[in-house]
């Protein structure tokens, strides 16, 4: 099914493109300077940080665990700023994204003053700040940046899908929003054959890359085989999601209400498939992965969206206000580091062993059953937990509320 843009978005595509890029980039390092007042990044790559530095010296020797996700690397390489640049280019992906932020709602038709409150309220979440002291030297960023590129190029199939096996190729969580790029190619095209071509070679060539990769690496570790060997669900896809949304409460903040009205709002109802299809591909993510505090943060996707209807709809008072709120409770309270309260709390290695969310065997883990998780571990956290969830509940119902009072912005496409 296609729908038609409308004149709003017509104007924005067809304006020139070269102002809103200028002006985005230097949004994109003034709001990554401003984020830097209220968390400071570290200086050395850490964990799988560390391995993607190791391999910006030699891309194509496929060194470290998982050599299949080569993009980062190999741009670092190529800019020369691989081996000890790699902390200072993985600081500009950062950039990179604020600027793609800006530039994205930009195009999407929001006024320079609300693009330029879009990125600032993307910079002090956990999309850029988690990765200044938490994550050092992760380059999920880039796969962000190309997400919203490939929404860019919605009309453009060729361009669209291309971007999609970037995207694999920086990292596989890509194939995992796979259902979310169909709907955004659904929604203005009609032609699925193309994007069945599209995706499939995407897919193919990853795919070819990929088994020659795990053919020739000597030490790649997060193989398909060691996600099929140490399966989270049920038990621990059950506290990754709990722990997903405790993040997304302390780490994202007010501005998630945001994403509410736009859930909520009476105009634009197909709109809100995106926030759908980007939580199923989330969701399914944390079947196989642990990692709550990266993947979680593809939750960026709607929410950038629905910042451009809501400033859109004339309450840009109440984003600055939410924006500032937010920012002022992780000044407060920091959830970045692997100690931040609460998560810490609930996610403690010695707690999940006790619980049995985590089962060590000859000094491999593996998670636990759904018994462990609901009857032993969920007793154990369900206070603090409870207390995030309540919190979440207020701010989505703040949403809930906003959407009620007011109308929505006209609606363009998306």
């Amino acid at each position: 099914m296609t729908e038609a843009s409308s004149p709003s978005s017509t104007r924005s595509e067809s304006a020139p493109w070269i102002p809103d890029l200028l002006f985005a980039v230097v949004v994109g390092a003034v709001c990554y300077g401003l984020s830097c007042l209220i968390l400071a990044p570290a200086a050395e790559a850490v964990t799988f940080g560390a391995e993607w530095q190791k391999m910006s010296t030699a891309p194509f020797d496929l060194l470290g665990q998982f050599p299949q996700r080569i993009l980062g690397p190999l741009l670092a390489h190529v800019l020369g700023m691989g081996g000890d640049l790699f902390v200072p280019f993985v600081r500009g992906l950062a950039v990179l994204l604020l600027a793609t932020v800006c530039f994205f709602a930009r195009r999407r038709g929001a006024q320079f003053v609300d693009a330029a409150l879009i990125a600032l309220a993307v910079s002090v979440t956990a999309a850029i700040q988690m990765y200044k002291q938490h994550w050092v030297g992760f380059v999920d960023p880039l796969c962000y940046s190309l997400f919203f590129t490939m929404w860019l190029a919605e009309r453009r199939p060729a361009v669209f899908w291309a971007l999609y096996f970037c995207n694999l190729m920086n990292h596989e969580l890509a194939a995992f929003l796979l259902p979310w790029a169909w709907f955004v190619r659904r929604r203005i095209d009609g032609n699925w054959r193309v994007d069945v071509v599209g995706a499939g070679a995407a897919l193919a060539v990853y795919a070819a890359f990929y088994m020659w990769v795990k053919a020739n690496a000597p030490a790649q570790a997060y193989s398909y085989e060691y996600f099929k060997d140490h399966p989270l669900f049920p038990g621990g896809t059950f506290v990754v999601i709990s722990l997903a949304i405790s993040h997304w409460v302390v780490a994202f903040g007010p501005v998630l209400a945001v994403v509410a009205w736009h859930f909520h709002v009476r105009d634009g109802r197909r709109e809100r498939f995106h926030l759908g299809w980007v939580l199923l591909g989330i969701a399914v993510i944390f079947c196989i992965a642990f990692d709550w505090a990266r993947h979680a943060n593809l939750i960026v996707l709607p929410f950038v969206l629905a910042s451009i209807r809501f400033l859109a709809s004339g309450q840009r008072t109440i984003y600055v206000a939410l924006v500032l709120l937010g920012a002022g409770l992780m000044a407060w309270i920091p959830p970045w580091t692997a100690s931040s309260w609460p998560i810490a709390v609930m996610a403690d290695i010695k707690l999940w062993v006790e619980t049995g969310v985590v089962v060590i065997v000859n000094g491999d883990y593996f998670p636990g059953t759904l018994e462990s998780a609901t009857q032993r571990w969920l007793p154990r956290v369900a206070l603090l937990l409870g207390s995030v969830l309540a919190i979440g509940a207020a701010i989505w119902a703040t949403g809930f509320a906003l959407a009620r009072g007011r109308k929505a912005a006209p609606r363009v496409a998306s």
